[in-house]
């Protein structure tokens, strides 16, 4: 058998030399295939990014969010300071980065989104619409993050002329157990002197042999023999064993929560006691949610052009304000003690397995490897850009920002345990208590602490609406190239991103309710963790055992203008990248717990309620697949089916997105099964390294 099939362009001219009297052996002449269409004049062209570095700026922007502020940092602390570092750069090392290159690669080959690129192995398109459903709910809950952000920017600018609203507990909020933070800091040195606090008599230490004192001498008359008949009737009480007389006595406050606590559960999101008490939404955060969705439409409304222009500033500006919080974190008193607890190392933290996982779910979650984001951003890519570069530059760009992130936090969280009187494992917090709980706190002490809360939020917002933008670019990608022909016309592809915020924002409406941050909580632990593992494992087998490595690496080897890519690469992707994976997820599986928000531990109908969810997020995986087998109408057994749907489908080839609809049509509707996937002439499968780019090879058979 002799072929001459030609790598790129049009049509492709095969002879076949065969005796099998079951195919018809046909030289096809250059009309066997349809002219490549021009787009018609209403068709939308396929966007490309501005220069390389909007598109780093945006992977920049995707990868690094509210995970590096809030989580990093905490993980840190848990797991032995700077001994942290040493798993986290392993795993970013040889999990990260594969992940991170194989994903740019994949997306810019075929400069097709996270569902329609999966025309490489057709069986199993279901990873690309699991990926959607992935960020699809993560954006739902990510959102209202950031609705809950605008809420207290919006209260910080506008207290310049005053004060925050979080800095009193005379507010109608306060339920009688508010204390401010420089209460309990002078509270705690008072126990730590073996004191007794009394509230109730100006905010005293009392203390035996004279040594009592008042928290402000100038707002108080009590003199030093005064103070000690106080600390004896204190005294006394104590020995009788008479708590709640003594308590009066001394005006001590039932379990109390700082103002920035109150405000933030009974202001912000007016909690309820659990889920059967959801309420109805809050006015002003669903107000906050919608004006957080218009940002989204506004910085995509035309395309990744002005996404482009947006990420500038959602990737550059928070690196402005973190440099200028460390600088003025390393002014305060504590700060170093903070660094200290950053960067020293427990060494005997290492030999723990959990710290390796907590390392590995980090890099995986930070870089967003399984979203299929960075395949819709990676597909606006030139052909011939360096993809290995970008996903370098990207990853290690994450990593950095982390730990940058780190000596900012914990230079504050220094300076809190100072002032609190209290070791740092007491004050440190992750996730929303750091976000708006600690932080406000802080800021209470410092001076002009309206601006120093209004560039943190900003921060935080522009870290928010970075990520945001990416995730509602790879729904509105993938549904366009999914359906380019309906959707990449005219004013369409506006229509689906104001039809895919519209809806994200009716679904994201029960986090704005009295029980929201219950709603939000199931949804961050179920939707975007085990699920997205399962979503990263199918990628990595389809991809590298599927479709096969050797070709994979053939394609990036085309995209290098022909020279070779490291075989190292092929091991990571079929063998080490799976098993840490696999690890992880294990890790996960047994170290999962009831669902919990602060005192408040979910019912078992939640968490039933969230592994369905997880569940169903990864249901399109073996759903599609089935459905694509069902509608084969074809003759051969099933096994022969999924063989068949397992090969790239005649469509698939470098930079298949930028075809015009109709491209790879068959002149003859009747050969469209067989032209489906490329015979040998014997009717056996081609090999997968075999095929390459653009290359396709017809049989018909005889009927």
């Amino acid at each position: 058998m002799s072929t001459d099939v030609e790598k790129e362009g049009g049509p492709q001219d095969v002879t076949f030399f065969q005796s099998d009297a079951n195919l018809k052996c046909t030289r096809f002449e250059p009309d066997t295939f349809a002219e490549p269409k021009e787009p018609q004049k209403e068709e939308v062209a396929r966007q490309s990014w501005g220069g390389k570095a909007e598109f780093l700026f945006s992977c920049l922007s995707y990868a690094v969010g509210l995970g590096n502020v809030w989580r990093f940092p905490y993980l840190c602390y848990k797991n032995g300071g700077g001994a942290f570092l040493i798993p986290f750069a392993s795993m970013l090392l040889f999990v990260g980065i594969p992940l991170m290159y194989m994903e740019t690669c994949f997306g810019q080959y075929s400069a097709t989104g996270p569902i329609t690129v999966w025309k490489a192995s057709p069986l199993f398109t279901g990873i690309g619409w699991s990926m959607i459903l992935v960020t699809f709910f993560g954006s739902i809950y990510y959102n209202m993050l950031l609705a809950w952000t605008l809420m207290y920017f919006w209260k910080s600018i506008t207290s310049f002329s005053g004060s925050l609203p979080w800095t009193t507990c005379s507010a109608d909020w306060n339920p009688g157990n508010c204390m401010l933070i420089r209460t309990m800091s002078d509270r705690n040195r008072c126990w730590r002197q073996g004191g007794f606090f009394a509230i109730a008599h100006n905010h005293s230490c009392l203390l035996p042999d004279g040594a009592s004192w008042l928290v402000d001498e100038s707002t108080g008359n009590a003199t030093a023999p005064l103070l000690d008949e106080l600390y004896n009737t204190a005294a006394g009480l104590n020995s009788s064993g008479n708590a709640s007389q003594l308590a009066r006595f001394l005006g001590t406050v039932d379990k109390p929560r700082s103002s920035s606590d109150l405000y933030f559960h009974n202001f912000v999101l007016s909690i309820s006691n659990g889920f059967h008490d959801l309420g109805f939404p809050k006015w002003e955060l669903v107000l906050c949610l919608f004006a957080a969705w218009v940002v989204v439409i506004l910085c995509l409304i035309r395309g990744v052009k002005s996404a482009g222009k947006a990420v500038y500033f959602t990737s550059l500006f928070p690196y402005l304000v973190l440099t200028i919080l460390l600088i003025r974190g390393l002014t305060l008193e504590g700060s170093m003690k903070g660094l200290e607890y950053f960067f020293v190392p427990k060494w005997d933290r290492l030999a723990d397995p959990n710290v390796w996982g907590d390392a590995a779910i980090q890099v995986f979650f930070s870089l967003s490897s399984g979203w299929g984001g960075i395949i819709a951003l990676s597909s606006y890519n030139q052909f011939h850009n360096n993809a290995l570069l970008d996903a370098l530059i990207v990853s290690f760009g994450d990593g950095a920002t982390s730990v940058y992130s780190g000596m900012t936090v914990f230079c504050v969280l220094g300076y809190m345990s100072h002032v609190m009187s209290l070791p740092i494992n007491a004050v440190a917090k992750d996730g929303a208590g750091l976000a708006f709980i600690l932080y406000p706190d802080i800021v209470t002490s410092l001076p002009l602490s309206p601006f120093w809360a209004s560039l943190f939020f900003a921060m935080l917002l522009t870290l928010g609406f970075g990520t945001m933008i990416s995730n509602v670019n790879t729904l509105k990608t993938a549904l366009c190239d999914n359906w380019s022909s309906v959707f990449n016309r005219g004013q369409r592809p506006l229509g689906v991103l104001i039809g895919i915020c519209f809806v994200a924002f009716i679904l994201g409406l029960p986090c704005t309710t009295r029980g929201g941050m219950f709603v939000l909580q199931l949804l961050d632990n179920y939707c975007c963790t085990y699920s997205v593992l399962v979503v990263g494992f199918a990628e990595l087998m389809v991809i590298t055992w599927v479709y096969g490595a050797d070709r994979f690496l053939d394609n990036v080897a085309e995209m290098r203008h022909g020279r070779p890519v490291s075989r190292i690469w092929k091991y990571i992707w079929k063998y080490f990248s799976p098993l840490v994976i696999v690890a992880v997820a294990t890790f996960t599986y047994v170290s999962v717990k009831p669902s919990k928000y602060a005192n408040y531990t979910f019912p078992k109908a939640a968490d039933i309620l969230g592994a369905i969810i997880s569940v169903l997020v990864i249901t399109p995986i073996p759903g599609v697949a089935a459905y694509k087998i069902y509608q084969l109408k074809s003759p051969e057994p099933i096994m022969q089916k999924v063989r068949l749907l397992s090969q790239p489908d005649r469509e698939w080839g470098r930079e298949m997105g930028r075809k015009p609809a109709g491209y790879y049509a068959a002149s003859d509707p009747a050969t469209a099964y067989e032209s489906q996937q490329p015979l040998t002439a014997t009717g056996s499968y081609i090999n997968s390294s075999s095929i390459i780019g653009a290359s396709r090879v017809i049989v018909q058979n005889r009927i």
